[in-house]
């Protein structure tokens, strides 16, 4: 009798995670693109574009969760990508209007935008709070060696 754990069946993780990394960074383009034509703040239009990109992520994982966990740090994998693709995109966008906007040398202006508005949350908060979640899964991951239950 063999007793020795064996890692389960694994996945192709490129073509289960490409498409969707891919589909993340174009929502996240077009969202941007919607923030700087309805006058670059983040508004409650892009609140709830961010949150229909967050119900897809969702759907998603629920859809795929059986071919992730055959792919090592399958899940965890798929939370960074959103996490990227979601935070990169608003933050990117933040350091194009803090350049734009610092082009004048006016530095309370610019501080004014990345702290005193919407970008504030859409930036800092939600690149904080979600990445204490991120940074628990991917410890959580790494004692499973990578497989989750």
């Amino acid at each position: 009798m063999d007793t020795t754990a064996q890692a389960p069946q694994t996945a192709n993780a490129r073509s289960l995670l490409l498409p969707y990394a891919l589909t993340l960074i174009a929502a996240m383009i077009i969202i941007q693109f919607v923030v700087a034509l309805t006058g670059g703040a983040v508004t409650i239009l892009a609140g709830a574009l961010t949150a229909v990109v967050a119900v897809g992520i969702a759907v998603w994982i629920v859809i795929n969760r059986r071919k992730l966990l055959h792919v090592r740090f399958g899940l965890v994998i798929a939370h960074v990508i959103a996490y990227v693709a979601v935070t990169t995109s608003f933050n990117a966008h933040a350091v194009v209007r803090a350049v734009v906007a610092g082009s004048d040398n006016d530095v309370q202006a610019v501080a004014h935008s990345l702290l005193g508005s919407s970008w504030f949350g859409a930036t800092l908060v939600m690149s904080a709070v979600w990445g204490i979640g991120l940074l628990i899964h991917l410890l959580g991951s790494v004692l499973g060696r990578g497989w989750e239950d």
